[in-house]
């Protein structure tokens, strides 16, 4: 089986590619093709939550491989998240939790995997400032099955699904509205 994606181009009709473009559909924001490439990280994040229980509950005899998966999967969470909020911005919307997926991805992305020994670097240390995190510790993060702790910032992860859930009604939304005006074709 092969799949698809066609996704329209501004202002033309994705059932008549030769048509001309109307000035209504030229006029419209791409919330539409945003929210096409949001997809599959909104999906990914969904598929790394159920990933990063899985590693919170590995035995007690397992606790070092335990924390390492636990970090690759928050990891991949928040990088996911962080696209998610990403192009949810680009639509038009905001969450308050926006900034802190950005933080929390940049501070597992690059403060402790890429630039863990740039201890000059004045972004690195604004972000540790924003997360509360103590200035001599490289990383303070830990898991558990329905929290992830970094620094003194606590995310529970019932608050990442009801976010996930509450990006998705807005790209279905979108999408909805986009496939009703011809700009989207799904087969």
């Amino acid at each position: 089986m092969s799949y698809f994606i066609k996704i329209i181009q501004p202002g033309f009709d994705v059932s008549g590619l030769d048509k001309k473009p109307s000035s209504k559909k030229t006029d419209r924001k791409l919330s539409h093709i945003l929210s096409t490439l949001a997809l599959p990280y909104l999906y990914g994040a969904k598929t790394q939550i159920v990933r990063y229980k899985m590693a919170t509950s590995l035995p007690a005899s397992q606790k070092i491989l335990a924390a390492m998966q636990c970090l690759h999967e928050s990891s991949t969470l928040f990088e996911d998240l962080n696209t998610v909020a990403r192009y949810v911005k680009k639509c038009g919307y905001s969450h308050e939790s926006h900034e802190l997926w950005y933080d929390i991805r940049n501070h597992i992305r690059h403060d402790v995997r890429e630039e863990f020994d740039n201890q000059h670097d004045e972004r690195k240390k604004q972000r540790a400032k924003r997360l509360n995190l103590d200035q001599k510790l490289q990383i303070d993060i830990s898991f558990s099955n329905d929290v992830i702790r970094i620094g003194n910032i606590i995310v529970k992860i019932s608050d990442i699904e009801i976010y996930l859930a509450w990006a998705s009604k807005i790209f279905e939304k979108i999408l909805s509205d986009a496939q009703k005006d011809g700009l989207i074709k799904k087969d």
